[in-house]
């Protein structure tokens, strides 16, 4: 059986995170980072999160589920409570760089800061085809299609309970799916895992149903400590050799899935990994104001640079290059502990007051770490 703490899948979302992080910034300065096949092959971070977002609140909430506790109003609250505050402070400095940008004579591209998809973004749909193409604060389509997914939780959890005796089925027909829907995609001259806007809420669908289904598995079978490393390790290698060699996203999505599932299984099994240090863990908790902040870090961070009499070079484009990051992570502790941890908290008093029987549960923060 799972422990109540996944800490070394809370320590991955810092990973996957970093991941998108430097995918962004990867052309920045002039280092063209994008000839390294890992890094140019990083918005699988997204799907990462979603698959584990799907593990997560599987661990979380299938037990209160199938004992008739759990309360679809009071789920849909408390990951509001979570994703909101934090995306609706992004989108508001955002709008105001973009204001402070038009006043200075900065350039932005007007499709992609058009004040007519500012509802849409307050309204979480902004995956779901209502835009035409990512705005405003650009990562957080994703947060779109995790509501979309959140909606849908309910026929996620009724699926994993009927495949309960058959979770290898579970894990194959997400499979089946992704392959099904990218096939789709690409009769249409696109890719399932580059879809934003335009689809992100399709996108999640079967990374999330694989999430479910690794659950399932994990909670009907077992793998021995030595045997849950050498996975973690092979996952890793996959992901690092596949991506190298510019295999299609198809092929590398279940090194993703394979990496959780065995993550997850060193916990269980007691054996946790690297992942599940204090640090990593903090650093995972952090990860979502990490993921939604980057942007506006990134708008200001380089039209301060691009003002100086030269741009950095040489090392010195290597140190500004990092100095962003350091800034991303800076800037995100303090939302961290300003925001969106005090949003989680009074989310997590209103349920319990509320609901007696909800304090037994975990609740999950973004795209994954759980806390009382």
């Amino acid at each position: 059986m799972y422990p109540a703490d996944l800490r070394s899948l809370t320590g991955l979302r810092i990973v996957a995170a970093a991941w998108v992080l430097v995918y962004h910034f990867r052309n920045r300065l002039g280092l063209d980072l994008e000839r390294f096949g890992l890094i140019a092959k990083g918005y699988l971070g997204v799907d990462l999160f979603f698959i584990l977002s799907g593990f997560i609140l599987s661990h979380v909430y299938l037990k209160a589920w199938s004992e008739g506790r759990f309360r679809y109003g009071s789920f849909l609250w408390a990951r509001l409570a979570r994703l909101y505050p934090v995306h609706l402070l992004t989108l508001d400095a955002t709008i105001v760089l973009w204001a402070m940008g038009r006043w200075t004579g900065a350039s932005f591209e007007t499709q992609a800061f058009d004040p007519a998809a500012i509802p849409q973004h307050l309204m979480l749909i902004h995956a779901w085809w209502s835009t035409p193409t990512v705005q405003w604060n650009f990562p957080s389509w994703s947060i779109s299609a995790e509501w979309f997914a959140y909606l849908l939780f309910p026929a996620a959890a009724v699926t994993s309970i009927a495949l309960r005796a058959r979770p290898v089925l579970a894990v194959a027909l997400a499979i089946v799916l992704l392959f099904a829907l990218d096939g789709i995609v690409q009769t249409f001259g696109g890719s399932l895992t580059r879809l934003t806007a335009q689809g992100g809420a399709l996108r999640i669908v079967p990374s999330f149903a694989m999430g479910v289904a690794l659950h399932r598995l994990g909670a009907t079978r077992s793998m021995s400590p030595g045997l849950a490393l050498l996975g973690t390790g092979l996952a890793v290698g996959w992901i690092v050799l596949s991506t190298s060699v510019g295999l299609a996203d198809r092929w590398i999505w279940p090194g993703l899935a394979a990496l959780i599932f065995c993550l997850a299984e060193t916990d269980k099994a007691g054996r946790a990994s690297v992942l599940a240090a204090p640090l990593a863990v903090y650093l995972g908790e952090v990860s979502y104001a990490v993921y939604m902040t980057h942007l506006p870090v990134d708008i200001a961070y380089f039209e301060a640079l691009d003002r100086l009499p030269a741009p950095p070079a040489g090392v010195w484009a290597w140190a500004a290059w990092l100095g962003v990051l350091a800034v991303c992570l800076f800037v995100s502790v303090a939302v961290y502990h300003a925001v969106e941890r005090p949003a989680g908290a009074g989310c997590g008093r209103t349920i319990r007051s509320a609901d007696p029987q909800s304090r037994t549960n975990r609740v999950p923060g973004p795209a994954g770490q759980t806390r009382r």
